[in-house]
């Protein structure tokens, strides 16, 4: 364990005296506190003033407005055209998708006809295509730059029976910008080189080249999805859903399924953003540094309704002049038919919101989390933070009519930690809202015959159930009255349908890690261990761990070996026991951790840092539940466990995309000796081409993370 008094070499760290994991209530500030808990640096607020100008309308889809569907917004701003290029540095006369070709309706509805394989049936290779384009869209009316693959987000979706090989070749049409595709939760058994991260498993395909991922899966299931790997890209709407179809997939069947993705949306373009939120000050807060931007708002299924009168607190355009064409955007609407089920496959891909699921007047049953099958729950809602997935099964026997859908966020997770105020997300309560409709017999169907036309539908009705996540209030130390966790549900609460018992350890395979945020010279950036991770300059981690002697002696404190100080790489070296990796949080904000490579179980749980008092962890051996993306709440360690069976580089990390892009990223090099024999004996060919990715003349945009 690392003491806070230890100071990390040639950063100018500066480490608190004082934890918050042993302040007493009193010193504990409240939600309208004036100190940033977590922070060095003491909270300032910062005065919002926004000028009310024009007056928002509903469209009614009739004169002007024919064919449009109801529940948007009128156009009640339309600026000059914005010069986005050098507003944005990004190339100009870029293509304006319109919302019908961004949303992808028919993959979103899942009605693509696909025909589900039975046992002995011969596997297949499907092959995709993937071009990633920057482009402008407005997937909640105000135009922006997005980074779009095949011209829609969410992007195209991926569909295979268990045992299927995935070939997907990515063409990087991008001016300006390296990019790779991680498959989020596919576990890339033997092909480590095919995991997508840049910096760790590849270095970034550049501007102009193209590179194919081809892998299996196998012995997985279920609801999946990926996103780019690279800088912030999939929070500009480069992400999309993989979906693993079994006959022997123990869930309850339905009648119809759909996909849901919840995810936040920043009107100014990602690159912009992350530029400002790594410098001293930012955009949002000119006096502190570290400060989460904010988004300006939620998208259902990458689309939602905004106030075009609202100006953006977290990147306000420089002038009236500056700003970009607003239309006011759709609600998401889909539909379903009276007495029938409906699975819904739940994907958080947003850049740093978690969320309550619910849908008014509606019970869930939830029967899927990340892959797993569980025996079902029933609720009102269910939490989801980053990368998690969650599938639930609704039965539309209420009142024929419409129903919104519900993701809201738990304000007091967040808030609080924050020195500003998103301007969008106050207009939109913090939450975003879809519509599920349905009536007697086939009344729902629109007149196209489209399960998600919308049509005419009427205003929704019912009553909202309960918005807030219940899990963790106890964690939650500047919620105030307010009723509200942070966390996932009870770890021992959700129970495999595949039954494991938790595997054995090693010493050797054994590892401890810390996270906190710590002002370095100027900037705050986040550490693990005594390490704040950046990417290794032209190069990969994997390529570079086939050459490393992992050997006693050059190993040191940092885990760092020959990577360099920016570089934290675990060692797990023992191929017939499992792994265990405590985490161990002396931060006051909740955060999703993900490993790739493996779906993990968790073991272990507890307040307070593991081992100084065992009788408040909590152990489950016998059949712990398993995930690929875990909720770590404050000042509080889960201990997670995995068969080491898979030789490679594997990232950890949190996945908020601006603590990755801060420091909290670490690596795990999985039996390197096996590894190096893996690698020796992959296709030269792709080798040879994702190796050149690193250096030579694409510079820092192909090994940039």
């Amino acid at each position: 364990m690392m003491p806070d008094s230890e100071d990390s070499p040639g950063l100018g760290i500066s480490w608190p005296s004082k934890s918050w994991a042993t302040a007493s209530a009193t010193d504990l500030p409240f939600l309208k506190a004036k100190e940033r808990p977590r922070r060095t640096v003491s909270l300032r607020v910062f005065v919002l003033s926004l000028i009310c100008l024009f007056i928002v309308a509903l469209a009614l889809g009739l004169g002007l407005g024919l064919g449009v569907p109801r529940y948007r917004y009128k156009t009640v701003y339309a600026a000059s055209p914005l010069n986005y290029s050098a507003h944005y540095g990004i190339p100009e006369d870029l293509e304006f998708v319109p919302i019908d070709k961004l949303i992808n309706k028919t993959e979103l509805e899942l009605d693509t006809g696909f025909t589900v394989s039975t046992k002995g049936q011969e596997t297949k290779v499907r092959d995709y295509i993937f071009n990633i384009t920057q482009a402008l869209a407005a997937p909640d009316g105000f135009a922006k730059p997005m980074v779009l693959v095949n011209g829609q987000s969410p992007g195209p979706l991926i569909e295979v029976n268990m045992g299927d090989t995935v070939r997907v070749r990515v063409n990087n049409l991008m001016a300006n910008a390296s990019t790779s595709i991680h498959w989020h939760g596919i576990n890339q058994i033997g092909t480590p080189w095919m995991d997508g991260v840049a910096s760790i498993s590849q270095c970034g395909i550049p501007p102009g080249r193209s590179f194919t991922y081809e892998f299996r899966v196998d012995g997985q299931r279920g609801t999946f999805w990926w996103h780019a790997h690279s800088s912030v890209q999939y929070s500009d709407g480069a992400y999309g859903a993989i979906v693993i179809r079994d006959p022997d997939e123990m869930v309850p069947e339905t009648d119809d399924e759909k996909l849901v993705f919840v995810s936040d949306v920043y009107h100014t373009y990602g690159p912009v953003i992350l530029d400002s939120y790594l410098k001293p000050t930012s955009k949002w807060d000119p006096s502190e540094s570290g400060v989460e931007p904010l988004a300006d708002n939620i998208l259902l299924n990458g689309q939602n309704i905004y106030d075009c009168s609202i100006t953006s607190t977290t990147y306000p355009p420089s002038s009236a002049a500056n700003r970009p064409n607003c239309t006011g955007g759709q609600l998401y609407t889909t539909n379903v038919r009276r007495g029938k089920t409906v699975r819904l496959r739940l994907i958080n891909a947003s850049s740093f919101f978690s969320y309550w699921f619910s849908v008014d007047n509606h019970t869930l049953s939830i029967v899927e989390l990340d892959g797993v099958e569980i025996e079902p729950i029933t609720a009102r809602g269910v939490y989801l933070n980053l990368g998690q997935r969650v599938s639930v099964i609704l039965t539309a026997n209420q009142t024929p009519g419409s129903y919104y859908m519900r993701a809201s966020i738990p304000r007091t997770c967040f808030l609080p930690y924050s020195t500003y105020t998103s301007a969008g997300l106050e207009a939109a309560e913090y939450s975003v809202k879809g519509i599920l409709s349905y009536a007697e017999g086939d009344e729902e169907e629109g007149e196209d015959g489209d399960r998600g036309a919308v049509g005419k539908l009427p205003e929704p009705i019912g009553i909202a159930g309960n918005t807030s996540n219940p899990y963790g209030v106890e964690n939650n130390g500047l919620r105030g009255d307010f009723w509200e966790g942070c966390d996932d549900m009870p770890f021992d609460m959700p129970v495999p349908m595949r039954r494991q018992p938790a595997v054995n350890v090693s010493e050797a395979n054994t590892h401890y890690i810390e996270y906190a945020f710590r002002q370095a010279q100027e900037v705050n950036r986040i550490f693990v261990n005594k390490t704040s991770y950046l990417p290794l300059p032209n190069n990969a981690t994997l390529w570079k761990a086939v050459e490393q002697q992992f050997t006693a002696d050059k190993d040191n404190s940092y885990d760092s070996w020959d990577f360099g100080l920016n570089q934290q790489v675990l060692l797990i070296p023992d191929a017939d026991q499992g792994a265990q990796i405590v985490i161990n949080s002396k931060d006051a904000m909740e955060h999703p951790w993900h490993l790739h490579g493996h779906t993990f179980q968790i073991v272990a749980w507890g307040p307070g840092p593991y081992g100084t008092d065992t009788s408040k962890t909590t152990w489950n051996l016998e059949n712990p539940m398993r995930r690929d993306t875990v909720t770590v709440p404050p000042f509080n360690h889960v201990v997670i466990r995995f068969a080491a069976d898979n030789p490679g580089v594997w990232a950890l990390h949190c996945h908020v995309a601006w603590h990755i892009e801060g420091g909290m990223f670490l690596s795990i090099a999985e039996r390197p000796s096996d590894l190096v024999k893996l690698v020796d004996e992959m296709d030269p060919e792709v080798r040879q081409l994702s190796q050149g990715f690193c250096g030579g003349d694409d510079g820092e945009a192909a090994g940039g993370s």
